[in-house]
């Protein structure tokens, strides 16, 4: 995978921070995307295993939900934004 090259002054905004909004991330640094990502979430915590949950409950330990670490999503420049709702688009 790819990680953040500052001198990419491309970015990518993805409205979403669930799955899929990670996904996208991740799949734009396995094509050797090196620009900027930022993903803004309405969620107050990064993107977790919704199949888990119930199974989880039992230990209450979170972090056997997350499905990434913000240690990984460092490391590939990947920018998270938690708590915010995206209330419209500017594309410029």
């Amino acid at each position: 995978m790819a990680r953040r090259d500052p001198s990419n002054r491309t970015k990518f905004v993805i409205v979403g921070g669930g799955t899929a909004g990670l996904n996208c991330a991740e799949t734009l640094r396995q094509s050797d995307y090196t620009g900027e990502i930022l993903i803004l979430s309405n969620e107050k915590v990064l993107p977790y295993d919704r199949t888990l949950l119930s199974k989880t409950l039992a230990t209450m330990d979170a972090k056997k939900l997350t499905i990434r670490q913000s240690d990984f999503l460092d490391e590939y420049g990947i920018d998270y934004k938690l708590g915010y709702e995206a209330t419209s688009i500017n594309r410029e």
